[in-house]
């Protein structure tokens, strides 16, 4: 069993170049990694610059350069939070300095300055040198930081950073005692529980707060400055996953979410509409100018805080209509996120240093963006936009609950994210879930589709019951649905989920890029996983939109000359899609078998096949 008898996943945050070490007996992550991946297949890598420049541009003088952030963020940790544990490090080290005559002359002030440098450098949060071993990977980013630290410093000694270098590694003088090397043990063991929370500290809690260029990129385990990926990536990091770590937990909302995974969704979409977000923007904030306060010369809320405000209604605007209750319980949500925002961010107010005159000021503003829906010329403007964000925003959500449950690993589901969640980070996310009207929703869909194991052939009222869930997707039935019938199919197909393959399937036509599609086959059994991505960019270019009466046509004109290519092998002629009941036949398309994309989503936005 190498050491896995038992399931164990680690809740170990990766930087986007790090791999989790192979020799650990783990079955995996606790999946932070798995829901940045899969969110990033739905931004449009192709908006980055237009983003960039709307961002910077908004915000104005204020810092854009995220690396330069998260240093500086870092060093600010180091110098406040977590002074004290930076200066027993500096001790530790000033006391193997002074045991040699090669290094006595570094002074303790020099020896934290430089530790500072490379703590602030450090590209990952943490190495796992031993005292018998130091991974290759573990000298690589010891090594990195160690030569940015260098460039960054502004000591006129740098051999100081040799010295410091080779205590991370172990280097141990010639003929050293017992006493030295463990002390450059513990030195070692103790600087590398000392990058951890610095980097979550700086980056997580402090720049990801900061950075507001799209804002659902800024997640734990994260990293804004990629900004989406390819299909090759995302299908290279699943088969790379089923080869290492088949069993690993495929989350993307957790309790530690600065956005639910609905919320990242519709923000998301804000990407493929990168030029009409700049005119909103640009005209939200010239409406909303009279309702700033100044506090001390400084807008209350900063330009920062306002860009930040504007894609945080856009994730979270609740489904239906609110009344005065309602509306001001919704403003008191996003006051406490947006001050909960600004303290984080340690810029105009802070936890420990709370600015009551710009927190009052970010009060009233958002109490005063949120007022009036009757004469508010801003939620005139805000909310049509919002509206058609968020019907994009479902197939986002749909589409990445799919890919969850069929790729390689063990899907996790968050409490309340059964059906639509459009929570903020906690406590917003910690508030009660209503389990018993997702329990009546559940019993009434398993009523309609009786017991349905996805065997079965009540194909009718199955593809029934698929459309009317479309035509309604804001009730949340579709994604428990989805949810309920994905389970289902894994229950069915065990081996093939656990043991199985991951082919990624090309597709056809202009639209391709547009189909995230896979097979996995096990024993003879086949499966086959198509969904949308980039909806929004797709409707644009013809100019239709993705809902309404005449949905099915609407998909159909999109996808009439797209389809996906089936494995070579000699697969199943013919799939049933588990989610409508439906009966495809594979069709020969020159020297390959393809499904037409028209027959894949013409009822139902999502396909799971089962060939027979």
């Amino acid at each position: 069993d190498n050491g896995k008898s038992l399931y164990v996943v680690a809740e170990k945050i990766l930087a986007v170049h790090e791999q989790l070490p192979e020799s650990w007996a783990l079955h995996g992550t606790s999946g932070y990694d798995f829901a940045n991946l899969v969110n990033a297949l739905f931004v449009d890598q192709s908006a980055e610059a237009a983003l960039s420049r709307t961002y910077s541009q908004f915000i104005g003088g204020e810092r854009t350069d995220f690396d330069e952030l998260v240093y500086v963020s870092k060093m600010r940790i180091m110098q406040g939070a977590m002074a004290g544990e930076l200066n027993v490090l500096a001790n530790l080290l000033n006391r193997i300095s002074e045991s040699s005559r090669y290094t006595r002359d570094y002074t303790l002030s020099r020896l934290r300055a430089a530790l500072m440098e490379v703590v602030a450098c450090f590209p990952v949060y943490r190495t796992y040198v031993t005292e018998r071993r130091v991974r290759p990977e573990d000298r690589r980013y010891i090594e990195w930081a160690i030569g940015a630290a260098r460039k960054k410093s502004s000591a006129t000694d740098l051999a100081i950073f040799d010295f410091v270098q080779a205590m991370l590694l172990l280097g141990f003088k010639p003929r050293a005692d017992a006493a030295y090397r463990a002390a450059v043990t513990q030195f070692a063991m103790k600087f590398q529980q000392f990058t951890s929370p610095v980097m979550a500290k700086g980056f997580e809690d402090t720049a990801l707060y900061i950075y507001h260029r799209l804002t659902s990129l800024n997640e734990v385990g994260g990293d804004p400055r990629r900004f989406g990926i390819s299909l090759a990536a995302f299908h290279h990091a699943n088969q790379q996953r089923a080869r290492q770590w088949p069993h690993a937990m495929l989350g993307t909302s957790t309790h530690d979410s600065k956005r639910s995974e609905d919320v990242r969704a519709r923000i998301n979409v804000l990407s493929e509409l990168a030029d009409e977000w700049q005119a909103r923007v640009t005209r939200w904030s010239r409406i909303n100018r009279s309702r700033k306060g100044r506090v001390g010369g400084r807008a209350a809320p900063s330009k920062n805080a306002e860009y930040l405000l504007y894609q945080t209604l856009i994730g979270s605007w609740p489904l239906e209509e609110m009344d005065e209750t309602g509306r001001q319980n919704f403003a008191g949500r996003i006051t406490a996120y947006m001050i909960k925002a600004a303290r984080e961010s340690k810029t105009n107010t802070s936890w420990l240093n709370p600015d009551e005159a710009y927190e009052d000021g970010m009060k009233r503003f958002v109490a005063s963006v949120l007022a009036e829906p009757q004469k508010n010329l801003f939620l005139a403007d805000f909310v049509p936009f919002q509206q058609r964000v968020s019907s994009l925003g479902f197939y986002n959500s749909l589409s990445q609950l799919l890919l969850k449950m069929t790729v390689p690993g063990m899907p996790d589901f968050y409490q309340g994210s059964e059906t639509w969640d459009f929570s903020l980070v906690d406590p917003d996310n910690r508030r009660a879930v209503d389990y018993a009207r997702r329990s009546s929703m559940l019993d009434a869909l398993c009523k309609r589709h009786g017991n349905d194991d996805g065997a079965s052939n009540h194909s009718d009222a199955k593809l029934s019951l698929a459309r009317e869930l479309v035509a309604n997707m804001h009730d949340g039935r579709i994604k428990l649905y989805v949810t309920g019938q994905g389970l289902k199919t894994r229950a069915r197909f065990a081996a093939l989920f656990q043991e199985s393959d991951y082919l990624p399937l090309a597709s056809e036509g202009s639209k391709a890029q547009h189909i995230c599609a896979f097979s996995r086959s096990h024993d003879g059994t086949q499966i086959i996983v198509a969904v949308p991505r980039l909806v929004g960019s797709l409707f644009a270019a013809s100019g239709t939109t993705p809902d309404g009466p005449t949905a099915a046509q609407v998909w159909r004109e999109v996808w009439k000359e797209a389809a996906v290519q089936l494995p070579a092998a000699d697969g199943p002629g013919r799939y049933r899609n588990v989610l409508t009941g439906e009966h495809l036949e594979s069709e020969q398309h020159g020297s390959n078998r393809v499904i037409r994309a028209a027959a894949l989503f013409e009822n139902f936005p999502l396909a799971l096949l089962v060939g027979y």
